[in-house]
């Protein structure tokens, strides 16, 4: 039945009129809560549905001390009618008035039609709000004395059909869900009663098994007394809810239930409801064995939501503490499997099925009567019931198993018997003893580098260059098009980094895109490119589309933009941004990058698509032979070979590069092998290159496979960094060797990196991986073959973890979706051991925290959990956490102050990574120095974290394992001696050294005899000299904000084994650096950021400073005016980056004294030397 409910209409309209101004709502900047009018709304639409029906009935009115002021409910509905119409006829007026004006989204002429329309929308919300204010006293009044009435009826005595109860749940249902979605509330449920969340999501599930057992007793005709009963209970049930769901709306404005009062009402009323709900599923078993069911057909929609209820209800008693027995707790797992199956089978209807549709209805009514007896059995005690209805039914045991058998049976006949059967193991992976036979491995004592090797393309390069400097001044966009695997992303990229266009355009931004689009995390994606958005700045994460939309629009009105779209699926991106691209007629440029014509051939402003070419033979032959040999000559007797094989890869630069690593790999003599292979096997385009990651799959040693195929577990086209990425696959247990396991895992990096499987998308400053990622094509194939080998599952979005069954024996889950997603699919995979949330963008909702002891509850031999992109009640979360004792892998973010101590029950965690709120030190529990096997302690906080207080010698363990420990915060020279006593063999070490520092020595870091990596920082307002001595095993350090004066540097310059040094803002103070004779034996790269130096000078040196220099950065360094003269002959120099900012007369002066460089260099033979000047 189609309610008529003029709230209905309301809703609607409503909703038109945003939809009308979807586009252009941005540019409105008075904000506007849609949630809050939908839930008003749907409040008043429940209290009409509950009491109208009452009202045609019986003659009530509201109790009230004085006999003048008592109202009669007819009279007092007849007044929420005239206003609920009122409003009615006010938001038909502004559809109207909306359809008619913005018939094709709005242009600029019609903006103050906007604001009218926005403001007239205000005033339809604000008459709301006051209408419910007037009558919510009344209103709860009438709910208390319904529900008080129909709970003390002992018979029957229903005043609703079944399809207005459905109507009224259906209603709550919807209100409830709302009401979760306020943020305010949730926080506050969590505040003081931490169990509600997980009692109103149990009353959900409860309503939606109602609601769909109405309409499946309707579809079978189902009459009789206790069908009337039931109504009866339902409707004490929907009352009760009803009460609920007004307290939850005006929490935050009335007194009478603010606070630890408001959760207390609403566990009280949840207890009311209990009783009634065991009844209700006493009645439902009765209905279910005394009824004849009967359907001339089985509506598919019906039987799909009654289903889908089957597994709420379900998945409620599977969480449950009871302690059903072993058998029983999984003869109910293979029946939520099975009912999960039906799903899927349900929602994709095949011809097949038809015949089952008696057999399905049967598998469900004995599914719902062993449901209901489950759940009266398991609450029993709590009631009393009439527990003959349980003993005389059918054995709820029994039937479990007989109803698993039929689904079984169902199940083979449907998929097929052959894939019954075990799927492949995915222990093949597991325990093996490394045999490494590679010899792509990195050298030893040295930060491994990476150099790039990449197709050249000159031509087309130009031709999209040109495109973009020259022709029409008007906004334009360039699509560039190609089949996948063809390089249309690495000319992009070879574009976009040319510093011609660098110079050209004010504002250059880089997005990918992807097959799966979301259009906040695309907005947040553009917003953060340039890397102007702070980790400090959150306030764009914590905007909705619309202000993110507005956002970009200011950001590039006025500046001439590049803005580049990588790997664009639909045309619905720029449908949804292009308002934000504003036409200022000043050159500006869109690029994006697409397999698909079509999509290009859609864009309204754009050129004619660039058709990227497929590589010439002699092109491939030359990209092949780079890969393979790098700079050295191909062996004359391999050339005819070569060419063959690069002939026969047909242009595509996919194809070269992975046959390049197979080649790389294997002896010469196995090139023939390799060539017959592409010759007898190929087919064309796209077929060839999933060919030829099936070839070079194949060729991997087995210990690189599932490092592979754990890519599959990330987004496509995402940028995984690579410590993360190593640090799982070592926690995962792929990495076995009697060498240090971080060392063996970059060798497996490097090996897949040589092997052009893995491309690394981000450099740290030292030239080596600091994030990597793979090829669409690549991730599509490791996706589908984890999923054969049943070694890993990626779900995307709520439709596919809605019907997701889980294979035997599934070892890791990864999530790609909202938290919220995951914990409405209710996936029940207790033996897992891995579970990732690997969503690109964090869910930046800042006010929101997930509640997600679920985890917890369900998936207890987890050894690894990567929660980073879900924000928690971290606190509280840890101490939930600690029965998951084999985890080896934790990645977390939220609010915390304080580590709990029962963290150290987690003994065998070895990877511990925090993200937390930015403005507090988070301290470490006293237990921290049980965790014997933690190596990796990383808390993302801009203070840091503190070891607890007190003497350190009271700890007999020391944590001997610790490899890295990020971020320090550092008190005394004393106490800082003491600490690093107790972590001996650090490696990597970050310090953020405290403002009230006391001691004014770092030297205790001397001691540290393994140590590579150091980051110091203290605050802006730290002013003392700290003296420091650094340890000779040192590689990398980085300062800032030490105030330290350059006399002090000498001890950094005699480092024999320093290969990077970044000195950053504050680092030293002073004008004059006077470097040292023989300093930086072994320097790399140096780092030079927003210093206040201006002479930087060698004059006793004799030319021998930093013989190895090869990079060096120079970041807003403005006032440097003099360089050392060794720049100007150090054979080894291949870089000077430097980043200033545009028009300013010192960034001119620094580029003119680099380019004195370049020239001097150039005279002295290096033709190598690459100047990149990058202005913002």
């Amino acid at each position: 039945m189609v309610s008529n409910n003029p709230v209905d209409s309301i809703l609607l309209n409503f909703q038109f009129v945003l939809d009308k101004m979807e586009f252009k709502r941005h540019f409105i900047l008075t904000p506007f809560n849609e949630l809050e009018f939908k839930r008003n709304s749907l409040f008043l639409k429940i209290f009409q549905l509950c009491a109208t029906k009452w009202s045609n009935n019986h003659q009530m009115f509201l109790e009230s001390n004085d006999d003048h002021n008592k109202l009669d409910l007819p009279s007092f509905l007849s007044s929420i009618e005239d206003s609920v119409n009122k409003i009615g006829r006010d938001m038909e007026s502004l559809r109207r008035r909306s359809e008619t004006s913005f018939q094709s989204g709005v242009p600029p002429s019609k903006y103050r039609e906007l604001h009218a329309l926005f403001a007239s929308l205000q005033l339809v919300d604000s008459n709301l709000r006051e209408n419910i204010k007037c009558f919510k006293q009344e209103i709860i009044k009438v709910y208390i004395t319904l529900s008080d009435y129909y709970s003390s009826l002992q018979s029957s005595c229903c005043l609703m059909r079944g399809d207005e109860l459905v109507d009224i749940i259906h209603s709550i249902l919807q209100h409830l869900v709302y009401i979760v979605d306020d943020r305010h509330f949730c926080n506050y449920m969590v505040k003081h009663n931490k169990a509600l969340p997980a009692q109103i999501e149990a009353l959900e599930d409860m309503l939606t098994f109602l609601n769909s057992f109405i309409g499946f007793a309707k579809l079978f005709c189902i009459e009789g007394h206790e069908l009337e009963h039931l109504f009866t209970r339902i409707q004490v049930v929907a009352l009760i809810a009803a009460r609920l769901s007004y307290i939850c709306l005006f929490y935050k404005e009335d007194e009478e239930v603010r606070d630890p009062k408001m959760c207390s009402m609403m566990s009280e009323l949840l207890q009311k409801i209990n009783p009634v709900v065991l009844q209700v599923y006493e009645t439902c078993i009765n209905v279910l064995t005394v009824s004849k069911f009967s359907a001339s057909k089985m509506d598919e929609l019906i039987v799909r939501d009654f289903n889908d209820s089957l597994i709420g209800s379900l998945w409620q008693l599977l969480l449950c503490n009871t302690m059903f027995m072993v058998s029983e707790k999984g003869q109910m797992k293979l029946l939520y499997e099975g009912l999960r199956f039906f799903r899927s089978i349900l929602r994709e209807p095949q011809e097949q099925t038809d015949e089952l549709d008696g057999r399905f209805l049967t598998i469900l009514i004995g599914a719902a009567i062993v449901i209901c007896s489950l759940y009266v059995v398991n609450n029993v005690n709590e009631v009393d019931i009439n527990d003959s209805v349980v003993r005389d039914s059918p054995d709820c045991c029994a039937m479990l198993v007989n109803i698993n058998n039929d689904i079984k049976l169902i199940k083979a006949q449907i998929t097929g018997s052959s894939m019954m059967g075990n799927l492949p193991s995915n222990q093949i992976f597991e325990g093996q003893v490394v045999s490494k036979t590679s010899s792509l491995m990195p050298s030893k004592g040295k930060i491994t580098t990476v150099k790039e090797v990449i197709v050249e393309l000159k031509d087309e390069a130009k031709k999209v260059n040109d495109q973009l400097i020259g022709g029409s001044e008007n906004l334009e966009i360039i699509p560039i098009v190609g089949m996948p695997g063809l390089g249309k992303t690495t000319l992009a990229k070879k574009i976009y980094n040319n510093p011609s266009i660098m110079h050209h355009f004010h504002i250059c931004l880089w997005n990918t895109v992807s097959q799966v689009y979301n259009k906040k995390n695309l907005l947040l994606q553009i917003l953060c490119d340039d890397g102007n958005l702070s980790r400090k700045n959150e306030e764009p994460r914590n905007m909705d589309e619309d202000d993110l939309l507005q956002k970009l629009y200011q950001k590039l009105k006025g500046n001439r933009y590049l803005v580049v779209f990588d790997d664009v699926w639909d045309i619905r991106v720029w449908n949804d941004l292009r308002f934000s691209f504003p036409n200022d007629k000043n050159g500006s440029r869109i690029l994006f990058t697409s397999r698909f014509s079509n999509v290009a051939s859609e864009v309204e402003i754009g050129r004619e698509p660039h058709n990227l070419r497929s590589l010439t033979d002699s092109e491939s032959w030359e990209l092949l032979k780079r890969k393979v040999f790098g700079k050295e000559d191909c062996p004359q007797e391999l050339h005819g070979l070569g060419m063959e094989i690069a002939k026969n890869c047909k242009g595509l630069p996919l194809t070269v590069v992975i046959i390049a690593g197979i080649l790389a790999s294997i002896e010469h003599s196995g090139w023939a092998e390799v060539a017959k292979s592409l010759t007898s096997t190929f087919v064309y385009e796209t077929d060839m290159c999933k060919n030829t990651l099936q070839m070079s799959y194949e060729h991997l040693p087995h210990y690189l496979k599932p490092c592979l195929l754990y890519f599959g577990a990330f987004l496509e086209d995402q940028e995984i960094k690579a410590k993360k990425l190593m640090w799982l696959w070592i926690a995962e247990g792929f990495v076995q060797d009697p060498m240090r396991l971080e060392d063996v895992a970059e060798e497996y990096m490097m090996d897949l990196i040589n092997r052009n499987l893995v491309m690394v998308s981000k450099q740290n400053s030292a030239g080596g991986v600091k994030a990597c990622t793979i090829h669409d094509l690549l991730h599509e194939f490791c996706r589908s073959k984890a999923k054969e080998e049943n070694f890993l599952m990626m779900l995307q979005g709520y439709d596919e973890l809605s019907v997701f069954s889980a294979p035997t024996n599934l070892q890791r889950l990864s999530i790609c979706s909202k938290y919220k997603d995951f914990k409405k699919s209710r996936i029940f995979c207790p033996n897992l051991s891995s579970l990732l949330f690997a969503n690109q963008i964090k869910e930046y909702l800042w006010w929101m925290t997930a509640d997600i002891s679920l985890i917890c509850c369900i998936y207890k031999h987890l050894r690894v959990l990567d929660l980073e992109q879900i924000r928690l009640h971290c606190e509280d979360f840890l101490n939930e956490i600690t029965v998951l004792g084999q985890l080896r892998y934790l990645a977390i973010q939220g609010i915390m102050k304080a580590i709990p101590p029962s963290i150290a029950n987690l003994s065998n965690l070895e990877t511990f990574l925090v993200n937390c709120d930015a403005t507090v030190v988070v301290s470490l529990p006293e237990t921290i120095w049980n965790m014997k096997k933690l190596k990796h302690l990383h808390i993302q906080s801009d203070h840091g974290c503190y070891f607890p207080k007190g003497n350190l010698l009271d700890y007999n363990s020391n944590l001997h394992e610790l490899d890295t420990l990020s971020r320090l915060h550092v008190s005394s020279g004393k106490r800082l001696e003491e600490i690093l006593k107790k972590i001996p063999n650090i490696r990597q070490l970050e310090m953020k050294v405290s403002k009230k520092f006391s001691g004014c020595s770092l030297d205790s870091v001397n001691q540290l005899e393994s140590l590579e990596s150091l980051k110091i920082s203290t605050g802006f307002e730290f002013q003392q000299e700290i003296e420091y001595c650094f340890p000779s095993t040192l590689k990398k350090l980085t300062l800032k904000l030490m105030y330290l004066p350059w006399s002090k540097i000498s001890l950094i310059e005699e480092l024999p084994n320093l290969e990077v040094l970044k000195l950053l803002g504050g680092s030293f103070q002073g004008k004059r650096w006077d470097m040292k004779g023989g300093g930086f034996p072994e320097l790399r790269v140096l780092w030079l950021e927003e210093l206040d130096l201006v002479e930087w000078i060698d004059t006793d040196c004799d030319g021998d400073c930093i013989p190895c220099l090869e990079k060096l950065v120079l970041v807003e360094s403005l006032d440097l005016k003099k360089v050392p003269s060794c720049l100007m002959s150090i054979p080894t120099l291949e870089m000077i980056k430097v980043r200033a900012r545009k028009g300013d007369k010192e960034s001119r002066s620094l580029e003119s004294l680099v380019r004195g460089i370049e020239e001097e260099q150039q005279s002295n033979g290096n033709e190598n030397l690459n100047i990149l000047i990058e202005l913002f």
